[in-house]
């Protein structure tokens, strides 16, 4: 931020020399400030604020009553109340009523005209020498119908419609000469607060009217984020942009609503000024006691930047950081003086009062004033100067800024605050310069109107629009009987689609077309008129081939280094084959502007996309019978965005053949079929007449294998000819008589059907699921047998299954089982006893042949361990129970056992207290114990219970020991 060492003189306004007439002239352009400034060609001066003609206008009453509940009288005093906030001592202004209209106005002396409404003559702009602002009592709400539409005067329209102002006449040397404000009788009623709500908008009229715009200083207040403080509400402006709701009566949402906040006093007295030393009587030069802070907000090109909120909060001098005040004073936003909107080869020239506001001068392009800061107790006072971007809610009516059609986010993020030593009367300067923000103004060669370049040959391409005014051009042809859409998205500095900073218009000449006339093709002068965020949309179509002129252009003819956008020409330009026959087929389509998720219609019926390039997208065409037809036929072809809602129509472009008779494929052997063993699925076609559905019987159809050796079930042969039955059918079983790759083939008259599928020869086998079982020597034990059994594709079901034994001690039951829906079969073994390291053996067979082997191995006791699987560590309540522990016996390598006998000791003890600080600790006594014996089941595994008794604290002790080494212990407790 750099200081500005020149001081801006303000202006000196001359008198009035002639008029304009006005219905209601345009939405607010600045913020907290100007509500217009002047420009050429409409104005004589440019860059100046509009004010009054004279600081002292009056206003003139209806004399009639307002409604059965406010008379005359009632509403001159609420009228007087409303005006009176506006007369502060810091400004020139001084509003006053001067007398009353000669006739009460209503539905019966005012009526539209072509030029708007007419009203009696004493209300109309031409007396604005007599009378300045006429202010009409609406009894019966018939003139605001008349202003804002039938059914405006509704009292449920009160928020809206209960105040109504027109600043009507506006003269070329930029001064205001007459308005009127409509007060909607029906907005009345028996509560005093209906009148208070009223002379709150008749306030916020008045602010109007006088020339003010609507302000964002301390907009948390209205966004509730973050949550306000009392002062920050004190200290949001009556000119703020959108009420808050918090009940029936919005004033009753603001601390003491009928008194101007200091933001709305610097609006004022920038617009009413009274230099040092000038002050009439009963007024006090604007910057007593007070101090100007003003300057330029730029990108790091040097361009100035619009449309930043500029805001202003103090701190007293010489005290510490935690006196700053927490709520900003007064706020400007960049830009205010600035031209509003320049011409553009799309939207052309706007030479009326609104599309002439604002000056030329760059300097003015980010320029900010906060007119008048008031100073805080003492001599000096530190100024803190912040920025925000504008609130996007506040756009048309309620705009804030020089961007009234949206809102433009500022480019980068906000300054670094600064803070200024000032006394009273001193005006400083300062440049505030955003981080991060657009660095560069270079668009680079996007052609003249003159001398247009080539449009991306992808149909896609990027541009900036970085000068006010600035247009890009580029040419591009579409043939015959096309429809095409050029598609312009709006995007930030970071490339993402936007609706928050160029709003892109787009504009279409033939090349042979004169240049400096607006679009003669076709033109979109209304952005974002696509569903995709940020994208303007134009769709166009020729009926003969035209190479084409395009502007693309900001539709305020705005030009920022922050302006980037991407532009698509979606257009199809041919398709590949051209003819298809009545079944459809594969096509190409060549174009532009593709991308992936495009979709594709034929005649309106969905064709399947497979793949997508920029310049081309592979789809099959549905058949003839889906588009309804039964004959040869020429089809338009469709290519539509979803997200963009962007098409581009190819008219008569895809031919299709007429229908033929036709063979259809009704099933054939798919995937693995076992060689030798007749397919489970047929081959079977059947003939149809060229309407796809008629049987053709008797039509004579020949069954042969192009690859692989294969024998037909209709004739036991590698070739077949079968006759079509009555439903037009011709079917035969498959049988494969070598493993390998096979293609079939039916053939006729109707045309031909292939098939193919793989033939694989067969394997069997059995596998036991737990071949080796491990088995305590000198125990007879018991465990389940589990085979399962596959072919070459899948397991089987129900064969059967012997169960043989084959060596030594060991039986099986039953001897014979069937394999279930999960091909396994299953059988109990028993064996035993066996000498350690000696073995049993049984085999199960199936299918005769294929066998497997399931062994016993006795194991020595000596080699038995004891694993500890689970419930060591217990600790619980008394009240509740200790659960099983399960051990597993094993052998050396870690093998299961089964079979082993493991012997179980437990004892109880009672629970054990503390022990002393001295002495020896208690002993608890035994209550009691137990020894059992049991046997590992078939996976070597021992559940033990544990004694305990209920409700009861104690400890429980186990011990357990298999053969010579297989030794566990724990203790396990119920504490109290």
């Amino acid at each position: 931020m750099l200081r500005i060492d020149t001081l801006q003189p303000r202006a000196v306004r001359s008198v009035i020399m002639f008029a304009i007439s006005l219905l209601v002239i345009a939405p607010s352009l600045f913020a907290g400030g100007p509500r217009w400034a002047t420009g050429y060609p409409y104005f004589t001066t440019e860059g100046q604020p509009i004010v009054w003609y004279t600081n002292q206008p009056q206003y003139f009453t209806d004399p009639g009553d307002l409604s059965i509940y406010v008379n005359h009288a009632a509403a001159d005093a609420l009228v007087a109340a409303a005006a009176n906030v506006w007369n502060v001592s810091t400004s020139s202004l001084v509003l006053s009523q001067g007398g009353v209209l000669d006739e009460h106005v209503s539905g019966a002396n005012v009526y539209p005209s072509i030029s708007g409404l007419v009203f009696p003559s004493d209300v109309q702009s031409t007396n604005y020498q007599s009378k300045q602002i006429a202010i009409i009592y609406d009894y019966d709400g018939s003139v605001t119908d008349l202003l804002l539409g039938s059914g405006a005067s509704d009292p449920s329209s009160c928020r809206q419609n209960a105040v109504t102002n027109s600043v009507d006449l506006i003269s070329p040397t930029g001064y205001i000469q007459h308005a009127i404000i409509v007060l909607n009788g029906r907005c009345t009623g028996p509560a005093p607060e209906q009148q208070l709500q009223m002379q709150y908008q008749l306030m916020r009229a008045f602010g109007r009217v006088l020339g003010l715009a609507w302000s964002q200083t301390n907009d948390n207040v209205f966004t509730y984020s973050p949550q306000p403080t009392y002062n920050q509400a004190m200290n949001w402006p009556v000119m703020h942009p959108i009420d808050i709701i918090c009940g029936p009566y919005t004033y009753q949402c603001m601390p003491q609503p009928f008194t101007l906040r200091a933001d709305d006093i610097s609006a004022l007295d920038e617009l009413y000024f009274i230099s040092q030393s000038q002050a009439p009587p009963g007024k006090t030069d604007t910057l007593l006691n007070a101090n100007q802070v003003y300057g330029l907000v730029t990108f790091p090109t040097g361009q100035g930047m619009r449309g930043v909120n500029v805001l202003a909060r103090r701190w007293e001098w010489f005290t510490a950081t935690s006196s700053e005040e927490d709520w900003y004073t007064i706020s400007s936003v960049s830009g205010s003086l600035y031209k509003r909107r320049y011409a553009t080869s799309v939207t052309g020239t706007d030479n009326s009062a609104e599309g002439s506001m604002g000056t030329t001068y760059n300097y003015y392009e980010g320029y900010y004033d906060l007119a008048r800061i008031p100073m805080l107790p003492g001599g000096w006072q530190n100024v803190i100067i912040e920025t925000e971007p504008i609130n996007p809610l506040y756009t048309g009516q309620y705009a804030v800024g020089p961007y009234t059609d949206n809102t433009v986010v500022p480019s980068g993020s906000n300054a670094p605050s600064i803070d200024e030593v000032l006394p009273s009367y001193r005006e400083s300067g300062f440049w505030i310069s955003t981080a991060n923000s657009a660095s560069t103004c270079n668009p680079g060669n996007d052609g003249i109107e003159t001398a247009p370049v080539p449009s991306g040959a992808t149909g896609w391409w990027t541009g900036l629009i970085c000068q006010d005014g600035h247009t890009s051009w580029s040419t591009f042809s579409i043939k015959a009987n096309r429809t095409f859409t050029v598609e312009v998205a709006a995007q930030d500095e970071q490339g993402f689609a936007t609706s928050q900073k160029a709003m892109p218009v787009i504009g279409l000449w033939n090349v042979s077309d004169p240049t400096g006339t607006l679009p003669t093709f076709a033109s979109q002068t209304e952005p974002f008129n696509s569903p995709a965020i940020g994208v303007t949309s134009l769709t166009a179509q020729t009926t003969q081939a035209a190479p084409l002129r395009m502007a693309i252009a900001d539709e305020r003819g705005d030009g920022r280094p922050d302006y980037n956008y991407q532009a698509r020409i979606l257009y199809a330009d041919s398709i590949s084959p051209a003819q298809v026959g009545a079944a459809g087929g594969v096509v190409t389509i060549t174009g532009t502007g593709f991308r992936p998720g495009n979709t594709v219609t034929i005649n309106c019926v969905a064709a399947t996309v497979s793949n997508w390039t920029a310049n081309t997208i592979t789809a099959t065409a549905p058949p003839l019978s889906a588009l309804g037809g039964g004959t040869a036929l020429v089809a338009d072809v469709a290519v539509n965005d979803l997200v963009t809602g962007g098409t581009t129509i190819m008219s008569q472009a895809l031919t299709y053949g007429a229908p033929q008779p036709s063979l259809v494929l009704v099933s054939a052997p798919l995937g693995t079929v076992i060689s030798g063993v007749a397919a489970t699925t047929p081959f079977s076609v059947r003939a149809v007449a060229s309407d796809g559905v008629t049987p053709i019987p008797g039509e004579s159809i020949t069954f042969s294998a192009s690859i692989g050796s294969i024998a037909f079930g209709a004739c036991g042969a590698s070739t077949c000819t079968v006759s079509t039955d009555a439903s037009g059918t011709a079917s035969t079983t498959v049988t494969p008589l070598t493993a390998g790759p096979i293609t079939l083939s039916a053939s006729g008259a109707p045309g031909t059907i292939t098939a193919s599928f793989v033939a694989a020869t067969d394997v069997r086998t059995l596998t036991p699921v737990n071949p080796l079982e491990y088995i305590a020597a000198q125990a007879v034990t018991t465990w389940p047998l589990t085979a399962t059994l596959n072919d070459s594709l899948a397991p089987v079901a129900g064969v059967s299954v012997n169960w043989l034994p084959a060596s030594g001690p060991i039986s099986v039951s039953p001897p014979q089982s069937l394999a279930n829906s999960l091909g396994t079969a299953q059988a109990m073994a028993t064996a035993g006893p066996l000498a350690a390291g000696a073995q049993a053996s049984i085999t199960a067979c199936a299918w005769a042949t294929v066998c497997g082997t399931f062994t016993a191995q006795a194991v020595d006791p000596a080699s038995f361990r004891l694993v500890l699987i689970s419930g060591a560590g217990q600790s619980v309540p008394a009240s509740e129970t200790l659960v099983p522990i399960v051990l597993e016996v094993t052998d050396g390598a870690s093998n299961p056992v089964a079979g082993a006998s493991v012997q179980i000791h437990q004892t109880i003890n009672a629970w054990q207290q503390a022990c002393p600080a001295h002495g020896r600790c208690p002993t608890t006594p035994v209550n009691s114990s137990s020894a059992s014996t049991v046997q590992s089941d078939a996976n070597g595994l021992v559940t033990i219970t544990p004694m305990q008794s209920t409700g009861t604290a104690e400890i429980t002790n186990i011990a357990a020991s298999a053969g010579s080494q297989g030794f566990v212990s724990l203790s396990i407790q119920k504490h109290p």
